[in-house]
């Protein structure tokens, strides 16, 4: 474990300061900066190199939670916000053979003030808790570099503020992507409002000796936006939305990609080549309305229908092994190649047995073990070209 870097609050103050963040109009600054510069005091468990030494999995699809932002969003898709620490997410590592794990905010990330009226004062809290929230797993990831990579949250829908912190994240913090969820203010991926963001990422990767950008997607909430600049979740059904209609977000958000928008003939995943989009839950529900939706777009059907398959990649989060991955495989035609290992740690712990979950994979008797090892990290390692690679 590094040691603390030197005056870590007061170069927080000073790139805040430099980029005009203002970190003041969060209440609970001086708590999360507190857990920031805490960080290095964690007590880990005993003898945690001996229980790594024949990890080998890559884990694409977990969540830091500092206890602020519990605080602040105590309920998430309708469950209480779990617990997280540093201990505790090594601990399941340890447990499970996870040698590295892919950190990203999860939903709501920065859009914790849909309630705050006036336009003004809800921007200006976002883009503060952008910053201190990658701030802060910025820092896990400095510490514990050997066990933890991440990716930035962003402040959409506010497309510059945006790129100014996906550049500081990716430059100056060591962020490996960035992680948005499937609408931002109900602005979905592939509204052009975004293209901004997308033409930074873009030219970025293209200068890179990577040629790529990934781009982590998430599901949360579907809101209206009402003409008086309020939200309203426009949720149908009176289930919780982690039961089901979080796969009908990330549907929305594949499709935003894919659709040509009513001002443009050229859809998001064709104007930005270089952008590679890592999906959460096998794709949620997008593999069963496919084939119907992209009747809609014949002009670019069979383009969509082979970035599906090679630019998109797909994560075992959830029950998505044995049955589910067959919409995508059988379906789809998307190969083995494209899915990563994920568990959603930890909000998957109390939905679903984990350890079920993991076995789905490990114990699919339509892989081969090379397939199993591709899935559990050798994909991962591809996607990000070695970049998270191993110990």
């Amino acid at each position: 474990m590094c040691n603390p870097a030197p005056d870590l609050i007061s170069k927080i103050h000073t790139n805040a300061a430099r980029d005009s963040i203002i970190l003041s109009s969060l209440p609970f600054l001086d708590e999360a900066l507190s857990s920031i510069s805490n960080l290095s005091a964690t007590p880990l468990p005993n003898n945690l190199a001996q229980d790594f030494e024949n990890a080998t999995r890559i884990d694409t699809h977990t969540h830091p939670i500092p206890a602020w932002f519990r605080a602040l969003e105590p309920n998430a898709a309708g469950r209480a916000t779990p617990e997280w620490s540093v201990a505790a997410h090594l601990e399941f590592m340890a447990t499970q053979g996870i040698k590295r794990s892919v950190l990203s905010v999860s939903t709501p990330q920065a859009n914790a003030f849909l309630d705050v009226t006036g336009k003004g004062g809800r921007k200006e809290k976002t883009i503060a808790l952008a910053r201190i929230l990658n701030e802060f797993v910025g820092e896990v990831c400095r510490l514990w570099p050997e066990r933890f990579s991440w990716l930035a949250i962003l402040p959409l829908p506010y497309v510059d503020e945006a790129v100014v912190e996906a550049r500081y994240a990716l430059e100056e913090l060591g962020a490996v992507g960035v992680a948005v969820l499937t609408n931002h203010e109900a602005v979905y991926p592939g509204d052009e409002a975004i293209d901004g963001l997308w033409k930074y990422l873009q030219s970025r990767a293209e200068k890179s000796t990577e040629g790529r950008g990934v781009v982590f997607i998430h599901p949360t909430e579907p809101v209206i936006s009402l003409d008086d600049g309020r939200f309203v979740n426009s949720r149908p059904s009176p289930l919780r939305s982690g039961l089901g209609e979080f796969y009908f977000e990330t549907a929305r958000a594949i499709s935003s990609l894919i659709a040509s928008s009513p001002t443009t003939t050229i859809p998001t995943f064709l104007k930005f080549p270089s952008l590679h989009f890592r999906v959460s839950h096998g794709a949620g529900a997008f593999p069963d309305i496919s084939e119907r939706f992209l009747l809609g777009f014949p002009a670019v059907a069979g383009r969509a229908r082979e970035a599906l398959r090679t630019r998109f990649w797909y994560d075992s989060a959830g029950p998505v092994f044995p049955n589910q991955i067959k919409g995508l495989v059988e379906g789809m035609g998307v190969g083995i190649g494209q899915m990563v290992f994920g568990t959603d740690y930890p909000y998957g712990i109390g939905f679903w047995d984990v350890n079920a979950n993991i076995a789905g994979l490990a114990d699919a008797g339509f892989l081969t073990d090379e397939e199993k090892d591709m899935v559990f990290y050798g994909n991962a390692e591809r996607l990000w070209q070695g970049k998270i690679g191993g110990v």
